[in-house]
């Protein structure tokens, strides 16, 4: 096993280089690894890479926000912003007005009241700037958006815009073309029973900040990146997928993805890209089980 600082969040740096004749993580001399036991990382994936330049460089992506005086924020400020996101150095202060109807909405019981029903989504369900809370009901998809299969002509069950929050909802066993982002959105609670085509997918930039909810039965992609985002993804629990997180293939996307916690089973990749924009930061402890790789960039791969 390769790595680097166990105590630093680290950033995926697609421009990085990477000796995979030397056997670390994936060169030909490494032998298979076992998938059979369940590996939990902290913040590092990595411990040294023997004098190889890293493939996964510590280093925080430059924010496409700036400050009111023309100067770019800093990152971490920025995540704070949109996300909430507390690090040990720096607590958000819940007597902050700001920060306090966001802390009371995170900590307060779901509404599950509807939990059971299952409503057939005959036509995408928008949502622009505004909150759904679908109370736990499960939302399946006619045959009108697709079969859940492969097909890239699907329909997606919701369209989500200008910030909506979409929050305690089941997508059921036709899942289609999941949900589409356009202009960033909030998740909160959010299950697919069975991921169709992709899960979610961001079609126009936009901060998506996803919180707990869970996934099964991605035959691909759960989460597709088409556009520059800030993507974070809190607490969230994958089983059985390709690839967790990717951005579209060979494309140039600004990604900026926080993966904060969780627990994935039985895939090949917790993130992948080709693109020289994107960057992944791993926070908090990750737990896999039967999965192959923390990242795969173009053709190269680290292996948990």
């Amino acid at each position: 096993m390769c790595g680097v600082d166990g105590q630093r969040p680290i950033d995926f740096d697609r421009t990085s280089r990477f000796d995979l004749e030397s056997g670390c993580l994936g060169g030909s001399n490494r032998t298979d690894t076992d998938f059979t036991a369940i590996r939990t990382r902290k913040v590092s994936p990595f411990e040294d890479f023997s004098g190889n330049p890293p493939m996964l460089a510590s280093y925080v992506p430059n924010s496409r926000e700036t400050s009111e005086n023309g100067m770019d924020s800093d990152p971490k400020d920025v995540l704070r912003k949109h996300i909430n996101w507390q690090s040990d150095s720096k607590k958000v202060d819940p007597s902050d007005e700001k920060h306090a109807t966001t802390l009371q909405t995170t900590a307060e019981k779901p509404d599950l009241s509807k939990e059971g029903s299952v409503i057939v989504v005959k036509e995408p369900i928008v949502v622009d700037g505004g909150v759904f809370n679908g109370k736990g009901a499960t939302y399946t998809a006619s045959s009108k958006l697709g079969d859940g299969g492969q097909s890239e002509t699907q329909s997606p069950l919701f369209i989500l815009k200008n910030g909506a929050t979409l929050k305690n909802v089941d997508l059921g066993e036709n899942g289609a073309d999941g949900i589409h982002v356009y202009g960033g959105a909030t998740l909160e609670n959010v299950n697919w029973q069975n991921v169709g085509e992709d899960a979610l997918t961001v079609k126009s930039a936009g901060d998506v900040t996803i919180i707990g909810g869970s996934a099964k039965g991605a035959t691909d992609k759960i989460f597709q990146i088409n556009a520059d985002t800030r993507f974070y993804l809190k607490d969230f629990v994958a089983d059985g997928f390709t690839t967790l997180v990717r951005t579209n293939g060979g494309k140039q996307i600004d990604a900026d993805v926080t993966i904060d916690g969780g627990a994935f089973s039985n895939g090949s990749n917790v993130f992948r890209t080709d693109s020289s924009l994107a960057s992944v930061t791993f926070l908090s402890d990750i737990t896999l089980d039967k999965v192959k790789n923390w990242t795969r960039v173009g053709d190269n791969q680290s292996g948990v």
